[in-house]
C-alpha cells in the first residue's frame, strides 16, 4: 500500500491501513453498512481522520483518485456518511470534499463524481442494481438524517405512503423491503416511548428494536428524546423541556470535583422522596432526594463526590425500580473528558466543544496525533480525592485529535484517540454575567441582555441556513408554546455570531423564560434554555455589614432589598419594594411589559453557610445558627465555611458566657469560595465551657471593614432531657425555650428504615401516622434552618434518646420486611430469609447475640445467597471481608447465582468460581466452562485464568514482602517516601483485582499499615494458629502447601521474633488462613478448631487490609479448584 502515497512520514498513515483492514472485515462480514453497527460519533472520528490523511497526502503530491482506489472500504465508509446527512445530494462530491476538510476544488470534485459509481462495489458493499450511484450511498446510510423528523410526523398522521421523503422517499420504489424494515424498526421506538412516555429512556429504548441499525435508532431517539410522538411542525417545533434523564458523571471545576448527578426522578403525592442506592468501590450507601421549591412532580438533582478514581459505580433508583451502571476509568484509556460546563464528554469518539476540562493522570501527557504535538493546556489543578489526577482546561478549536500518552508509551493514532472538529457544533455564549442574586421560578438565572449563538466555518465550506425558533418555557416534561415564527439564520461559510434575541424586533421589551432551538441544514439540533429581562438592573442591598452576604441573626438572616432599574424598554415591576424579610429566604416578584409577558422572579441574596463537623450527624451546610452541646464537635472533623466572593483574613474563635476568646483559628482557603480549618483545637476549647459561642469574622474586601457573627451557641443544656410517646404524640422532657427545633425520628425495630423528620418541633409534637404504634423510636432533636434542607443522617448520633412504645414498623406491600421488624421487635422467632431481607440482616449483623446466633444459621442455609447478599447490603467495602469471615460463610461452598450489578469483584469472582466448581463436579460442558472462564476474566483479569489452568499463582511470588521490604520499613521517612511513590502509581488507574499491579498494592497495604499490623499479630497470636494449620496443609495437600509457604519463603533472613517485623507475616497469615477455610468448604480439610478459634483476628487483619485478604481468597479458591480439575 506504499505505491499511492506521497508521505511516508504521516502520523496517520498507520491508522488509514489499520483502519481500512478493519473497515474491509466489516464489510466482509456486513455487506449492508448500518448493520455494522457504528454509530454516528465513530463515523465522525473517521471522517475527521480520513479526511486530514487526504489532504496531507494531497498537499505532499499524491493523487486524489489514487488514493481512493488504495482505500476503498474508508472511502465507501465516509461517503456513506455524508450522503445519510448531505444537504444537497446534488452537490454530494463537493460536500463530500469540504465535509472531509478538503478543498472543493473543479478537478478534486470530479475525481470524486467518477468514483461514486462502483465505490460500494469496490469496498464490497451491497448495491441493488436498480439503484443509481447517490441513491446507493443513501439506500446504505439507511434513512437519511434529514428525513427523520418527516417520517415521525408521517408516522404521527398514520400515512402509509412515505415516497414524499425528501432525501429517502425512492426507498418506497426502489427498496421496499429494506425501507419496511427501518420503518418498522422506528414504529417500535416509536411505540415504546408512547407507552412509557416518562421512563422510556431509562428503560434502554434500543432493546425495544433490537434489529435497528444504531445510525437510524440513535437518531430516532433523538428526535423522540426533544418532540414527542404526536408534536406538530417537528421541523420548527423546539419540543418538550428535558430533565436529568439519566445518572451521569459531572466536574465541578471550582472546587475540583467529579460528582455523580441523581437524575430528577418523577415522584407521586404518596411518594414525596426517590430513594437512592450508589455503590463506589463495593461500598453501598442510600441518598434521599425530593421535590424542590416550586417543582409539583419531580425531585431534585442531587450531586454525589466520586471520593476516588474508580472503574465504575452502580446506581439504583429503588423508588422506580430502574438501574444503572455509569462507567468512571477505563484502563486502557483512563482519561475523562469534560466540557467547559462541566459535561460528560468521555464516552465520545468524536469531541466537537471548543472547550474542554481534561482529567488524567498526573504522569500522562495530552497529545495531538494529528500535528505530533503536545496539547497546550491551562495550569494543572487537583481533582479532590483522587490521588496521583489532576484536572487540565484545553483550548480545542485549533485541535484535529486527543489521545492520553502515560509515562514511558509513545504517541500513536493506532492507540485510542479522540477526533475533534467544532464545526459540528454551535456555541451559545452568555452576555456576560446574569442578574445578581435574581433567577426565574425553576431557578435559572436571569440576564438583560441577549443569548448569543457562535457559528464555527461551515462543514460545507459555503453559506448554510439554519433555523431560529423560540418558545415560551413551560416546565420540565411540558411541550412549549412558540412565541415568534421560525426565522432564517445564514450563516457564511466562516461561521460568525447572532443575537438569538435580536433588540429591534420588537418595541417591547424581551421578558420571560424561553427555550432556543437551532435546527442544521443536515438535522443538527441544538437547544438552550435562557431567560431575558431586557435591559432590566438590579442593585441588591443587604441590611448591616456585610453588605455582600446575609448572616445569621437572632431573627434568622440579615434582611435584604433589591432595587430595579430599566433601560430603554418599558416594564412593569410588581411589587415595588422587594425585601426579603429575616425569616425568609427569598422574595418573589414579577416583571410584566404592556404586550402582556410576564415573569415570575425569585430574588435570592446570598447567604454565608457554614459546617461545623458534630458527633450528631454527619456534616451538613447551613445558613442559621445552631445551639450544640460543649462536647459535640467532632475534634476529626472540618469547620468550613463558604461565601459567595472571596474574603480576606478569615478566623473563627471560641467565647465564653463572657464573650471573652478562648480560643481563635485562622481558616484557609480550600476552593474559590471556601475556607477551613481542623476542629481539634475548636472542639477541645468548646468541651469546657457550660456556655458560649463560636463566631466567625473576617475582612469585607468590599468595605474593607471586620465583621463578626455568631454562629452557634453553645450550652451544657441538652435539647431535652427525655423522650415520651403519649396519646400518639412525641413529649420533649426538658426542653429549653428559645430554641428553634427539628427532629428525625427512625423505628428501632426497622433499622434499614429511613428517618422521618418533623420540620418543627415543640414539647409535645403528634407523630407522623406511620410512627403511632410502630414499636420504640429512635429521637435526635437539631436545630431548625428554614433555609436549608438538612438531610436526615443513616444512623442517629450518640445524643439521641428513645421514645418507646409497643408494636413494630409496618411496611406496605411488603410482608417480608414487615416480618423482619417483628423479629427485631422480639414478636417472632426467626426472621424471613429471602434474597430481599438478607443484605438487611447482614447490615445489621451483630446488633445483640441472638440476632448474630439466628444471622448465622440463616447464612447457613444458602451460603451462595449470603454471599451475594452482602455486596447488596450497606456494610462498607472494607468492612464486608472481615464480616464475611466473622460469620463463619468463609468457610461454606458457594455455587451459581444471579448477582445485583454492585456486586464487589471479589465476591463476584468466588461466585464464578463456585458456578466452575459446580460444573467440575458435574459431567463439565465445555461451552459452559468457557463462558464461566470468560466470566471470571472479566471480574478478576487474566491472572486468574492462569491460575485456575496451571494450578500456580505467579503474584504470591512477585506480589510479596521480602527481606528488602523489610528493611526499608525500618529507614527513615525520606526513604520510606520513595517506595511510596513507586507504590503510589499503581493506584492511579484502578485494575482488576487479581492483575499485578493490584496484588501488589495489596500488599503493600500491609507495608503502609504495619504499626496497627504489628499490635494486631502480637495481641491476637495468629502466628500459632498460622504454624498449626499449616501443617494440616501439608497432610492434606503438597502442592496447595507449596503455595502457602512461598511467602513464607520470601521472608527468610526475617528476624520475625523482631515485634517491629511482626507486620511482614501479615501476608503469610492472609493466604494460610485462605486456602485453609476454602479447603474446609470444599471438604479437603476437616473442620478446624484451630481457625475457629482465631476467625476475630483474621476479621479484623480483614479490616485492615480488606484487598490483600479477598485477592487471597480469590486465589485459594482458584488453587483449590486446579487442583480438583486435576484430579478429576
Amino acid at each position: 500500500m506504499t505505491a499511492p502515497f506521497a508521505d511516508l512520514n504521516d502520523s496517520l498513515l498507520g491508522w488509514a491501513s489499520e483502519q481500512e483492514l478493519k473497515a474491509s472485515g466489516r464489510n466482509a462480514d456486513k455487506a449492508y453498512f448500518p448493520a455494522q453497527n457504528l454509530t454516528a460519533d465513530e463515523l465522525e472520528r473517521v471522517e475527521r481522520l480520513f479526511g486530514i490523511f487526504l489532504a496531507r497526502q494531497v498537499a505532499a503530491g499524491a493523487d486524489l483518485g489514487e488514493l481512493m482506489a488504495a482505500t476503498p472500504a474508508l472511502s465507501a465508509a465516509t461517503l456513506i456518511a455524508r450522503a445519510g446527512r448531505a444537504v444537497s445530494l446534488e452537490e454530494l462530491p463537493a460536500e463530500y470534499l469540504s465535509g472531509l476538510g478538503v478543498e472543493p476544488t473543479s478537478e478534486f470534485v470530479a475525481v470524486v463524481t467518477s468514483r461514486l459509481d462502483g465505490a460500494l462495489e469496490a469496498a464490497g458493499l451491497e448495491r441493488p442494481e436498480q439503484l443509481d450511484a447517490t441513491e446507493a450511498l443513501v439506500y446504505q446510510a439507511g434513512l437519511h438524517q434529514g428525513d427523520i423528523a418527516p417520517l415521525m410526523e408521517l408516522l404521527d398522521d398514520g400515512e402509509e405512503d412515505l415516497s414524499g421523503l425528501e432525501y429517502s422517499g425512492f426507498l418506497q420504489e426502489k427498496a421496499p423491503d429494506r425501507l419496511s424494515e427501518l420503518v418498522s424498526g422506528v414504529e417500535k421506538i416509536r411505540e415504546f416511548s408512547r407507552q412509557h412516555p416518562t421512563s422510556w429512556l431509562d428503560r434502554e429504548p434500543l432493546a425495544a428494536a433490537p434489529g435497528l441499525p444504531r445510525l437510524v435508532a440513535d437518531a430516532a431517539i433523538a428526535e423522540l428524546r426533544e418532540r414527542p410522538v404526536g408534536t406538530p411542525n417537528r421541523l420548527s417545533a423546539v419540543g418538550v423541556a428535558l430533565r436529568e434523564l439519566r445518572p451521569r458523571l459531572v466536574f465541578d471545576d471550582v472546587r475540583g470535583r467529579v460528582c455523580l448527578r441523581l437524575p430528577e426522578q418523577r415522584v407521586g403525592e404518596d411518594t414525596p422522596e426517590v430513594v437512592w442506592r450508589v455503590t463506589q468501590s463495593g461500598t453501598t450507601r442510600v441518598f434521599r432526594t425530593g421535590r424542590p421549591w416550586g417543582e409539583p412532580r419531580y425531585a431534585e438533582a442531587l450531586d454525589i463526590a466520586v471520593e476516588r478514581q474508580v472503574r465504575e459505580v452502580t446506581v439504583a433508583d429503588e423508588t422506580n425500580g430502574i438501574q444503572w451502571t455509569v462507567p468512571v476509568v477505563a484502563a486502557d484509556d483512563p482519561l475523562l473528558v469534560f466540557s467547559a460546563g462541566g459535561q460528560n464528554l468521555t464516552d465520545k469518539p468524536s469531541l466537537h466543544h471548543p472547550g474542554l476540562i481534561v482529567l488524567a493522570p498526573e504522569d500522562a501527557r495530552l497529545v495531538d496525533v494529528v500535528a505530533d504535538a503536545d496539547v497546550a493546556t491551562g495550569e494543572a489543578m487537583p481533582v479532590q480525592g483522587w490521588q496521583g489526577w489532576s484536572a487540565r482546561r484545553v483550548e480545542a478549536t485549533e485541535l484535529a485529535s486527543l489521545q492520553l500518552v502515560r509515562a514511558g508509551e509513545t504517541p500513536s493514532a493506532m492507540h485510542p484517540v479522540r477526533s475533534v472538529d467544532v464545526r459540528h457544533r454551535v456555541r451559545f455564549t452568555h452576555p456576560g454575567e446574569p442578574l445578581s442574586h435574581v433567577v426565574t421560578g425553576s431557578g435559572l438565572p436571569v440576564y438583560s441582555r441577549s443569548l448569543l449563538a457562535e457559528f464555527f466555518p461551515t462543514p460545507s465550506g459555503r453559506e448554510e441556513t439554519w433555523q431560529l425558533s423560540i418558545s415560551a418555557y413551560a416546565g420540565v416534561g411540558e411541550s412549549a408554546e412558540e412565541i415568534t415564527e421560525p426565522e432564517p439564520l445564514i450563516v457564511p461559510a466562516e461561521g460568525g455570531v447572532f443575537e438569538i434575541f435580536d433588540p429591534e424586533a420588537y418595541d417591547a421589551a424581551w421578558v420571560g423564560e424561553y427555550l432556543v432551538r437551532l435546527r442544521g441544514p443536515r438535522n443538527e439540533s441544538f437547544r438552550h434554555r435562557y431567560a431575558i429581562v431586557e435591559g432590566m438592573g438590579v442593585e441588591p442591598e443587604i441590611e448591616g455589614a456585610p453588605a455582600s452576604v446575609r448572616i445569621p441573626t437572632q431573627a434568622g438572616l440579615s434582611t435584604a432589598r433589591l432595587a430595579v432599574t430599566r433601560g430603554e424598554k418599558d416594564f412593569e415591576v410588581s411589587p415595588r419594594r422587594i425585601e426579603v424579610a429575616a425569616d425568609a429566604a427569598a422574595a418573589e416578584f414579577a416583571v410584566t411589559t404592556e404586550d402582556g409577558d410576564q415573569l415570575p422572579l425569585r430574588f435570592r441574596p446570598p447567604a454565608l453557610k457554614f459546617q461545623l463537623p458534630l458527633t450528631s450527624y454527619p456534616p451538613a451546610w447551613r445558613t442559621s445558627r445552631l445551639f450544640l452541646g460543649p462536647r459535640r464537635i467532632d475534634p476529626q472533623g472540618r469547620v468550613r465555611v463558604r461565601t459567595p466572593e472571596g474574603i480576606e483574613r478569615p478566623r473563627l474563635s471560641v467565647r465564653n458566657q463572657h464573650g471573652s476568646p478562648v480560643r481563635t483559628l485562622s481558616l484557609e482557603a480550600e476552593d474559590a469560595v471556601t475556607s477551613s480549618a481542623p476542629a481539634e483545637q475548636l472542639a477541645k476549647a468548646a468541651a469546657v465551657l457550660p456556655q458560649g459561642r463560636i463566631e466567625f469574622e473576617w475582612t469585607d474586601p468590599a468595605a474593607g471593614a471586620r465583621v463578626s457573627v455568631t454562629l452557634a451557641a453553645i450550652s451544657s443544656q441538652p435539647h431535652a432531657s427525655a423522650t415520651t410517646i403519649e396519646d400518639g404524640e412525641l413529649v420533649a422532657v426538658d426542653m429549653p425555650a428559645g430554641r428553634s427545633l427539628s427532629a428525625w425520628l427512625w423505628p428501632r425495630t426497622a433499622p434499614w428504615a429511613g428517618a422521618t423528620t418533623i420540620d418543627e418541633v415543640s414539647e409535645r409534637t403528634p407523630l407522623p401516622e406511620q410512627l403511632v404504634g410502630a414499636g420504640d423510636l429512635t429521637v435526635q432533636f437539631f436545630s431548625r434552618d428554614r433555609f436549608t434542607v438538612l438531610r436526615a443522617p443513616e444512623q442517629p448520633g450518640p445524643d439521641a434518646l428513645v421514645a418507646k412504645q409497643p408494636g413494630f414498623f409496618a411496611t406496605p406491600g411488603r410482608e417480608e420486611l414487615t416480618g423482619l421488624a417483628a423479629f427485631f421487635a422480639g414478636e417472632a422467632e426467626e426472621p424471613p430469609a429471602s434474597s430481599e431481607v438478607l443484605p438487611i440482616i447482614w447490615s445489621h449483623f451483630g446488633a445483640s447475640e441472638r440476632e448474630r446466633d439466628v444471622a448465622q444459621r440463616v447464612f447457613a442455609a444458602d451460603p451462595t445467597a449470603a454471599l451475594v447478599a452482602l455486596a447488596d447490603s450497606l456494610v462498607p467495602a472494607n468492612k464486608q471481608p472481615g464480616r464475611m469471615i466473622q460469620s463463619g460463610l468463609v468457610q461454606f461452598p458457594f455455587g451459581a447465582a444471579e448477582r445485583p450489578a454492585e456486586t464487589s469483584d471479589w465476591i463476584a469472582s468466588l461466585v464464578v468460581l463456585g458456578a466452575i466448581g459446580e460444573e467440575i463436579d458435574n459431567d463439565p460442558d465445555p461451552a459452559r466452562l468457557r463462558a464461566l472462564m470468560a466470566e471470571a476474566r472479566g471480574h478478576a483479569g487474566q491472572q486468574l485464568v492462569d491460575i485456575l489452568r496451571t494450578g500456580q499463582d505467579r503474584t504470591l511470588d512477585t506480589a510479596c514482602v521480602d527481606a528488602s521490604t523489610v528493611r526499608i520499613a525500618h529507614m527513615n521517612q525520606a526513604q520510606q517516601q520513595l517506595i511510596d511513590m513507586f507504590f503510589s502509581r499503581a493506584e492511579i488507574v484502578p485494575g482488576q483485582i487479581m492483575e499485578d499491579s493490584s496484588r501488589l498494592m495489596a500488599v503493600f497495604e500491609a507495608f503502609k499499615r504495619r504499626s496497627e499490623l504489628n499490635a494486631l499479630v502480637a495481641t491476637e497470636g495468629l502466628i500459632k494458629p498460622v504454624v498449626s494449620l499449616l501443617r494440616a496443609l501439608r497432610k492434606a495437600n503438597r502442592a496447595l502447601y507449596s503455595a502457602a509457604r512461598i511467602r513464607f519463603d520470601k521472608i527468610d533472613g526475617v528476624d520475625t521474633e523482631d515485634p517491629d517485623n511482626a507486620w511482614a507475616l501479615a501476608p503469610v497469615v492472609s493466604m494460610v488462613f485462605a486456602l485453609t477455610a476454602r479447603m474446609h468448604a470444599h471438604g479437603m480439610l476437616g473442620k478446624s478448631n484451630v481457625l475457629d478459634s482465631a476467625a476475630e483476628g483474621w476479621s479484623q487483619l480483614a479490616d485492615l487490609v480488606p484487598d490483600l485478604v479477598t485477592s487471597d481468597l480469590v486465589s485459594a479458591e482458584a488453587l483449590i479448584l486446579a487442583v480438583r480439575g486435576s484430579r478429576d
